[in-house]
């Protein structure tokens, strides 16, 4: 907020470090620094105009269910809109793709309740009606899978008890049922099993994976991420987990107030006496955080509730046995105590009970275990040598061992689970991630570094996909958005795990056999130290700092090396391979076939990261910003700092810094009107004329603002001038409605006055009144006798009438008496009259009921008797014929035995010959499985002889290449040799009086031959000779440029040209060939001599040439014989034939007819894809 506008008595938030955003007014500002007293009391102080927002009433009573509708977008705004809804039990609101849930510590909101379900079941593709909500994120996903026929993914993140888990428990229930919204009941059936099968998996990996930390009782120490998995129609089908990163430091010990893992104490509590087990308090790593109870996996019930979900999933009871076993074993292997032995070390006295019952659990010699306890073997200089250990190694290698150990367990019960919900389907699945949450504790080790890199980079997938969502509707408003920077962490993540990033250096350090923690913090500075997201403190001798999208963090060094390598001695697992116990046999591999460089735990959780994000990207992603608004897990507790710091590290500021990073205040044209319309010059225009207007009139740019097609852009700066505008505006109209108030003011002034001169008058005549009274009061005196007088005589005439009225009063009573007395004896006459009379008429109507009732009894019994008569009739009539229906309902019984008995023959027959149909099917199975596996066999001899042949074909065409490059040579010495000859030819015919040494050069006709030595001075002017330029022109048959070969007939006599072709050709000189000088042809003569080929001498190549023919005619002469190749469908020993049967020795003929055993090929290989790849080869 601009400092311009802040002022005293303004309302605003301001920025409490107790509460983080509080309402209240400044109280104080000096352009600079300001206070702010808050509603409640408290004065904030030192505030920077940074830590002060000034807003309206409006946006205090603003309440949106997408924060981003927020007319003023703001970390203040955000908080306050947040805390007013949790404090009216509104747990979810949106922030663009984002659902903020807050944590109620509550199941019991009424409409969160499972009865409100069916209100987000009923609506269509898109909730739209009912509030935010996970069931609103599970339903849009599930129908955008449906609709776009594209995976889907949900990512669940938060700190510990923020409620991820159960906000994931939510989303898988509502799939579920939306799965099972349509379809028959078998559907609806399997996707409730699919369903409870996810719900059974829950008990043991949140026993296993889960454990109490300051911050939950229930915390999840790994990453998931389940597929759910749909078919074309949109069933719920199966699932399918994957882990990331197990706390494994957390099964050694545990941090002050926190525990480890879970099965530890349920194993205790589960007091099962095979295991030997003691008191919680006896193991070292139990008691090591001072937190033996727990309100959540700490007694025998859950103990006995997650053996039932194990037998539920499956698993075998000697399975589940192991699975305890190697449990109580860990218990007792972090028991075990080593003492110093001079350069080595030894156990303790104290410790060989647990040694006993770490090798009874977990099935191992003892000896052995304390032999590889204290010393290690390594190979140097071509011979094995034992190494002692020192306690502190010794504590290492036991510590490796039962890390090792629980995490190959963990991974084992993972795919126990998958195997009992992972189904193959074509389908689409939904991505249910929930992975731990950006943490930043006071000391941050290796752990926090791989969890904060994975967060990161789920951030910067975030930032690229709500950033383009954010830039695709400021272009569909018609917005220029070719300024707008994007809030890139890029930088960040390659520091972290790039090339020569952090992790990196860390696998190089620990490749070293000398590398420590200072020396990977070296060479973390001396790489790092330029970069903006780096920082190391000066005094900080073992940290450095990472500058997180969430904020600042410190990582400790200590001890990282050891944690990154996680090694573990080939002995050890050696040992445990070698166990008893078969459970125990299996968990650790084999390190026979393990890849001879060991991964580190960074580059393996680096690569997860990776392939994570690779299919993340390659979904549609939704987002749950699990939320704990208190520390103290109490409902309707609210902590802004806490509240503020989760929101950054979830992303949802980021949300907030993306906006910013464009147009962070966008207000739809009536709203813009109604808040600005003080500005325009035509208050009364159409919404989008005064938004023109407006920013016309204010000169906006596009960096003030923009004009969509139904939404004002505005950047902060734009939203700061119009509200300067606005109250500039204001302060216009009110010096305006102050000088009409004093006007109306002096108006009531004046007539004030008048009124004041009215009020005096009346005053007057008041006081006037007084006077008037005496006045009177006098009269009345002179007349009071008189008034007495007829006072008096009417107070007798009163008198007199009253008398009279009494005596008319008492007559009227008498005669009402009278009139009374006479009706009350007639009324007793009455009374007694119908007391005499009743006992007669209650007996005459006694009679008559009587004789009623008797008349219509008869009538029933008459009607009964003839009823009666006539069914008797009618018995007597059916009687034979009820018998004979007895007698055919027994024929048909025994028929129907006879019939049942002939059905139960067909049926034992039908079995019969199903059996054997079953046995034939069976056989010709198992013929075609082994014809499968002979084609295999086949297939793999096919390959090899096809190497063999490409191999062939490379070395054959290698030595074809250099067979030509010999033949262009030869050819090239002949073509020289043959240009001589013609050369000498021609020499000679033109001077036949000398001879031709090929030795010597070419001189002219009639000169003599020069000495061997010439003067230096000028050797030109002493020979008489000239060089003679000859025509040349090869015959066809002797030179040719497309030749390939060189045959003894190209240089036989018969080629050579005739004397007369000769001396034709030296008495017709072609104009367009000048052959080199005699001095050149001598020179290449001499270079080429060596290279010369004889025309008599017969060359090695003519040798192979006619080798070959004689090969060729050799082999026409021989006799094929007429058996059938093994390569011949027809062979019925090749498995192509249809009548291919397998051998009694369980082996196949090859095509050369070699025998090889089955075993060399797989069920699993298939013939055809072989030809498919040899095809693929091949071109």
């Amino acid at each position: 907020m601009s400092g311009a506008l802040i002022e005293v008595g303004a309302l605003c938030f301001g920025l409490s470090a107790k509460d983080s955003w509080k309402v209240g007014k400044v109280v104080e500002w000096n352009g600079k620094v300001g206070a702010v007293q808050s509603n409640d009391g408290e004065k904030l102080s030192k505030l920077s105009e940074d830590m002060i927002n000034l807003v309206s009433d409006e946006v205090l009573s603003e309440d949106v269910d997408d924060l981003l509708n927020l007319t003023l977008l703001h970390d203040s705004t955000l908080l306050h809109v947040l805390r007013q809804r949790y404090m009216r039990d509104v747990i979810y609101t949106n922030i663009g793709a984002i659902v903020v849930a807050l944590n109620p510590f509550n199941f019991k909101i009424p409409h969160y309740t499972d009865d409100n379900m069916p209100k987000y079941l009923a609506e269509g593709d898109r909730i739209e009606e009912n509030l935010p909500h996970s069931w609103a994120v599970a339903h849009n996903t599930y129908w955008e899978l449906r609709n776009d026929q594209q995976n889907q993914t949900i990512l669940v993140s938060g700190e510990s008890g923020a409620g991820k888990t159960e906000a994931s428990k939510i989303v898988m229930k509502y799939l579920a049922a939306l799965s099972c919204k349509s379809g028959d009941k078998a559907n609806k059936e399997a996707a409730q099993m699919v369903g409870t099968k996810i719900n059974m998996a829950s008990p043991p990996l949140e026993s296993f994976g889960n454990a109490k930390t300051v911050r939950n009782d229930n915390s999840s120490r790994f990453g998931k991420f389940m597929r759910v998995k749909f078919d074309d129609t949109g069933f719920l089908v199966g699932a399918h987990i994957t882990k990331y990163l197990l706390e494994k430091s957390r099964i050694v010990t545990a941090a002050q107030g926190e525990r480890v893992y879970h099965s530890f104490y349920l194993v205790v509590r589960g007091n099962d006496t095979r295991l030997k087990l003691a008191r919680d308090s006896s193991y070292k790593s139990l008691a090591s955080g001072n937190m033996l109870a727990n309100k959540e996996f700490d007694s025998k019930e859950e103990y006995d509730e997650v053996i039932t979900a194990l037998s539920t999933m499956g698993l075998p009871t000697t399975d589940i046995d192991g699975i305890w076993k190697c449990v109580a074993g860990v218990l007792n292997a972090l028991n075990i105590e080593f003492l110093e032995d001079g350069e080595g070390s030894k156990v303790s006295e104290g410790s060989q009970g647990f040694i006993d019952l770490t090798c009874e659990q977990w099935g191992i010699d003892s000896e052995v275990l304390k032999k590889e306890a204290v010393t290690t073997t390594m190979f140097v200089g071509g011979q094995w040598i034992t190494k002692v250990l020192s306690p502190v190694k010794a504590v290492d290698g036991r510590d490796s061992l039962v890390k090792a150990t629980y995490d190959y367990e963990f991974g084992w019960l993972i795919e126990k689970c998958n195997e009992m919900l992972d189904v193959n389907c074509e389908g689409t699945w939904v991505g249910l991630l929930d992975i731990f949450g950006f943490e930043d504790f006071e000391v941050n080790s290796f752990e926090q570094i791989c969890i904060n890199l994975a967060n990161e980079s789920l951030q910067g997938h975030y930032n690229e996909f709500i950033f383009t969502k954010d830039m695709e509707l400021c272009r569909a408003e018609g917005i220029d958005v070719t300024e707008v920077e994007f809030p890139d962490n890029a930088e960040c993540l390659n520091m972290v795990s790039g090339r020569g990033g952090i992790l990196a250096l860390l696998d190089e350090e620990c490749s070293l056999g000398k590398g420590s923690s200072a020396g990977f913090l070296h060479n973390v500075e001396e790489h790092h130290k330029k970069n903006p997201f780096f920082r190391k403190k000066a005094l900080a001798k073992n940290s450095f700092i990472i500058r997180h999208y969430a904020g600042d963090v410190s990582y400790d060094v200590t001890g990282v090396l050891d944690k990154n390598r996680d090694t573990l001695k080939e002995a050890y697992k050696n040992m445990m391979r070698a166990s008893s116990d078969p459970f125990i046999a299996v968990l650790h591999p084999d390190p026979a076939t393990q890849n001879a460089k060991k991964q580190t735990v960074g580059g393996f959780f680096k690569e997860q990261v990776a392939l994570l994000m690779e299919l993340i990207n390659s979904t549609n992603p939704h987002w749950i910003r699990c939320v704990k608004p208190h520390p103290a897990k109490k409902p309707l507790h609210f902590d802004g700092v806490s509240t503020m710091k989760q929101l950054a590290s979830s992303g949802v500021l980021g949300t907030v810094k993306i906006r910013k990073a464009g147009y962070p205040i966008r207000l739809n044209y009536d709203a813009f009107k109604v808040r600005y319309r003080i500005i325009a010059s035509d208050p009364c225009a159409e919404p989008k004329a005064v938004a023109q207007d407006i920013f016309s009139t204010l000169e906006f740019t596009k960096k003030e603002g923009q004009l969509g097609v139904t939404i004002v852009f505005l950047k902060t700066s734009g939203y700061v001038e119009l509200e300067k505008m606005k109250r500039v505006r204001l302060a216009v109209f009110a010096k305006t409605l102050v000088m009409s108030a004093q006007t109306h003011m002096s108006r009531l002034r004046v007539a004030c006055q008048r009124k004041v001169a009215q009020v005096e008058v009346i005053q007057t005549y008041l006081r006037s009144k007084p006077s008037e009274i005496l006045w009177r009061r006098k009269q009345y005196a002179l007349i009071e006798d008189k008034i007495i007088e007829a006072t008096k005589q009417l107070l007798v005439g009163v008198k007199e009438e009253d008398i009279q009225r009494k005596e008319i009063a008492e007559e009227e009573d008498a005669a009402q008496k009278a009139m009374v007395a006479s009706l009350l004896d007639g009324l007793e006459g009455v009374i007694q009259h119908w007391k005499d009379t009743k006992p007669a008429r209650d007996e005459a109507a006694r009679v008559a009921v009587l004789d009623t009732e008797s008349g219509e009894r008869n009538v029933i019994l008459h009607k009964e008797k003839d009823a009666l008569a006539a069914l008797l009739k009618e018995v007597e009539e059916h009687k034979y014929e009820m018998e004979d229906l007895q007698y055919e309902r027994e024929e048909n019984e025994k028929l129907a035995e006879e019939m049942k008995k002939q059905e139960e023959q067909e049926k034992e027959r039908q079995l019969e010959e199903a059996r054997r149909e079953a046995e034939r099917e069976a056989q010709a199975q198992e013929i075609e499985r082994q014809r499968h596996i002979a084609l295999a066999v086949w297939a793999q001899q096919e390959e090899r002889e096809e190497m063999e042949q490409r191999k062939m074909q490379a070395v054959l065409e290698r030595k074809e290449t250099a067979k030509k490059k010999r033949m262009l040579t030869q050819l090239t010495a002949k073509e020289l040799k043959e240009q001589e000859r013609l050369q000498i030819a021609r020499s000679r015919l033109q001077y036949p009086e000398r001879t031709f040494d090929t030795s010597s050069k070419v001189f002219t006709a009639g000169s003599q031959r020069p000495s061997t030595s010439t003067t230096p001075a000028s050797p030109q002017s002493q020979s008489p000779f000239k060089p003679v330029h000859l025509p040349y022109s090869p015959p066809p048959s002797s030179v040719s440029p497309h030749r390939t070969s060189v045959g003894r007939s190209s240089c036989s006599p018969s080629h050579r040209p005739s004397p007369s072709l000769r001396a034709a050709s030296i008495t017709s000189p072609s104009p367009e060939y000048s052959p080199p000088s005699i001095g050149g042809l001598t020179s290449q003569k001499e270079r080429l001599s060596q290279a010369r080929v004889q025309p008599e001498t017969l060359s090695s190549l003519d040798m192979v040439t006619r080798l070959r023919k004689l090969k060729d005619v050799r082999d026409g002469s021989l006799m094929i014989s007429p058996k059938i190749s093994l390569k011949d469908r027809r062979n019925p020993e090749n498995p192509n034939n249809p009548r291919w049967r397998p051998s009694e020795d369980d082996t196949v003929l090859l095509p050369d007819g070699t025998k090889v055993p089955t075993s060399r090929a797989s069920p699993s290989d298939d013939p055809q894809e072989r030809r498919r790849r040899r095809a693929g080869l091949k071109q």
